[in-house]
């Protein structure tokens, strides 16, 4: 294996982005619109959700909750939380609903775009005739069930409480959780390698091939992963600066940031080619 696998990886992946353009813009086309539906349902329901937040911040900014205040509500047997307390808790429900239908249509739309993506960058790079890409096809699909599945359970399995619940362990709810963060992060982490193996992996053997690359070559794919955010966080922090000071740069940085995504998929399929070589 070459020392220098990760430059070649970048010379070669230019050097198939210039080989195949037409697939590469109809990529960098398929990111955008991926990026316009995201945009979209995020707008959409973040709205809502912070239009429930609202309800509730307002009725509570309108009761009196000082110590006397609540001393008083308690002997004459009221509310503390004024006279329609049921609101804080209706709200919080259209949250949690909210919240679960936005995990869900998030979901669906990451599976058919990554698959899609995925199999468009593959017949980039290998050339796969249209039999062996409805094939790859299916197998990206399950496997992206599989690794999204998981990831998604633990967010909504994140809003499966109720308000009360909330404030009753409050204190424990972020001990509670960290331990399956890091486990999605880690599921995230050896699914791009999946995706980049299974061209030349049988299903069966996906699982093996995918620790024995991820894990005893992880420094090749933690360096592929820096490489890729580093080229998005240039974009981000460009975009961020010249928000409102140079719409030419603006746009490069928008530009460059649609690249970093096309861009990294054809370097870490290459990368791991070499690495499962």
């Amino acid at each position: 294996m070459p020392k220098n696998i990760i430059l070649n990886s970048i010379k070669e992946s230019f050097s198939l982005i210039w080989k195949n353009k037409s697939l590469f813009i109809l990529l960098f086309i398929l990111q955008i619109i991926f990026f316009a539906f995201f945009f979209y349902m995020n707008m959409s329901y973040q709205t809502k959700i912070l239009e429930s937040a609202k309800a509730i911040t307002d009725y509570l900014s309108q009761q009196r909750l000082d110590e006397a205040s609540v001393a008083s509500s308690i002997l004459e047997q009221k509310s503390i939380l004024g006279d329609d307390p049921l609101l804080i808790s209706r709200n919080f429900n259209e949250i949690v609903k909210n919240f679960r239908l936005y995990l869900i249509y998030i979901f669906l739309l990451l599976i058919l775009y990554i698959s899609i993506s995925w199999v468009i960058t593959n017949k980039l790079v290998h050339n796969i005739n249209f039999k062996k890409l409805a094939k790859h096809f299916f197998k990206i699909f399950i496997a992206l069930l599989f690794y999204l599945g998981f990831i998604f359970l633990f967010f909504f399995s994140l809003f499966n409480i109720s308000f009360t619940g909330i404030a009753a362990e409050s204190s424990k709810l972020l001990a509670k959780y960290v331990p399956f963060l890091i486990f999605s992060i880690i599921l995230a982490y050896f699914m791009f390698v999946s995706l980049a193996l299974l061209h030349n992996t049988e299903s069966k053997n996906i699982v093996q091939k995918t620790l024995v690359v991820g894990i005893k070559k992880f420094h090749y794919v933690l360096a592929v992963y820096f490489i890729n955010i580093l080229l998005f966080g240039m974009s981000i922090s460009l975009l961020y600066y010249f928000i409102e000071k140079n719409l030419f740069i603006l746009l490069l940085s928008i530009l460059l940031m649609i690249f970093s995504f096309v861009f990294g998929r054809i370097f870490m399929v290459k990368v791991v080619e070499k690495l499962s070589g």
